[in-house]
């Protein structure tokens, strides 16, 4: 007996039923005729179960997944093309800014369009075909403006989808479509960048863009955002909206953000609160060491309060230096040149300086950065030092999805 059954729920059984169907290739008429009363009726918060469903069941794979749920979309949309957010007790601003930002992505996919049309009446190897080429470049380097809505959509809600909403499951998807997006601006490019373009893989790239952006709005808009706002506590979008401003906007005006005092986050005992998260003595010394990087704080005093231990080290180190002055750690012949430096970064003129030298055959990087508080006042310096060698070497690119 499945899940839905299990909950006494014939209507969500159906739904799961034609999905799978889907899934698996079945008659779509046939699926539609058996179950068109269930889908006639399917809801928003339905639709995100029903993805949950699909993901988490572990039968399919995300490309299958994704496949089907544009077909399964396809036919729900009807049903939930609707001012769905009249059923939110109210909009909360974060809602408010993406679903500006999808009005302002389709207003530049419409853009995209009608230089489509311009295009595709200009004779290959024509002035005009090589104009309305480079406008289509321009116009799709500028789409890449929507990695900021993508950005705002994993990193800030997709964490609160998670907490609030136990059938949070398609935010995989649509992650899955954001990384398809971002591939498609890419290639569109390099194939409008070609000498002699490949007009069959254009256009069959472009109208897979147009689907997949115009598939992700519709989902947003109708699906995923009513349901993180009926969701999501009130108070908790004061704290999201408020994350906004460092990743930016897609296509529209900055925002007044509403924002309220912030509060002190509890941190657990034995824990250091690093603002961003906490960790305990143990984790911040073990990360600290297990970067590939010398890492030397010296306070704003030029004494040396800290070193990091990696596991090969670049420099020597030893305990004796702490407290000791940066100067007396060089010897005289450098030692105003270090003067140099460290008022360089006192003084602002300078945030990092940077040097490189070939040592033991290995390709050195040494880098100071100032640290500076909240109110810009000087707090100190830290030197890292890198072996570069095998990262000047890379060559192409190794992705995460390229790991085996």
């Amino acid at each position: 007996m499945s899940e839905w059954l299990a909950r006494n729920n014939p209507h969500m059984e159906n739904l799961r039923l034609y999905c799978k169907g889907v899934l698996e290739d079945e008659d779509l008429g046939a699926l539609y005729a058996e179950y068109e009363d269930d889908i006639k009726s399917v809801q928003y918060d339905e639709v995100m179960a029903l993805v949950n469903w699909m993901v988490s069941c572990g039968d399919y794979d995300m490309e299958t997944i994704k496949d089907a749920l544009n077909r399964i979309i396809n036919i729900f949309s009807n049903q939930l093309d609707k001012d769905v957010f009249n059923l939110c007790r109210h909009v909360p601003q974060f809602i408010s800014i993406l679903s500006d930002e999808n009005i302002a992505i389709t207003e530049h996919m419409d853009s995209i369009k009608e230089l489509l049309k311009t295009h595709s009446k200009a004779p290959e190897g024509s002035a005009e075909s090589d104009r309305s080429r480079r406008e289509l470049i321009e116009k799709l380097e500028e789409l890449a403006a929507i990695e900021k809505h993508y950005i705002k959509k994993e990193n800030i809600l997709f964490p609160y989808v998670e907490k609030y909403i136990p059938e949070y499951r398609c935010i995989g998807v649509m992650w899955s479509i954001h990384d398809d997006v971002r591939q498609g601006i890419k290639s569109l490019i390099g194939i409008l960048s070609e000498p002699t373009m490949d007009s069959i893989k254009f256009n069959r790239s472009i109208g897979r863009l147009f689907f997949d952006i115009y598939g992700l709005i519709f989902r947003e808009d109708y699906v995923l955002l009513p349901m993180a706002a009926q969701k999501i506590p009130e108070d908790v979008f004061t704290e999201i909206v408020s994350q906004c401003p460092e990743i930016g906007y897609s296509f529209i005006k900055t925002p007044d953000v509403k924002t309220t005092s912030k509060k002190e986050a509890s941190v657990p005992e034995g824990t250091v609160n690093l603002e961003t998260g906490s960790l305990s003595a143990n984790e911040l010394i073990t990360m600290l060491n297990t970067l590939p990087v010398d890492i030397t704080y010296v306070d704003a005093d030029d004494r040396v309060r800290y070193f990091s231990s990696p596991e090969e080290r670049i420099f020597p180190r030893s305990k004796a230096i702490i407290g000791r002055t940066v100067q007396n750690c060089h010897p005289p012949e450098s030692v105003h040149i270090v003067n140099d430096v460290v008022e360089r970064l006192k003084s602002g003129k300078k945030n990092v300086e940077s040097f490189w030298i070939q040592m033991g055959g290995k390709f050195i990087l040494i880098q100071y950065f100032a640290l500076r508080d909240k109110d810009g006042k000087y707090i100190g310096t830290i030197e890292v030092s890198q072996d570069v060698t095998g990262i000047r070497a890379l060559t192409g690119e190794k992705r995460l999805l390229d790991f085996q």
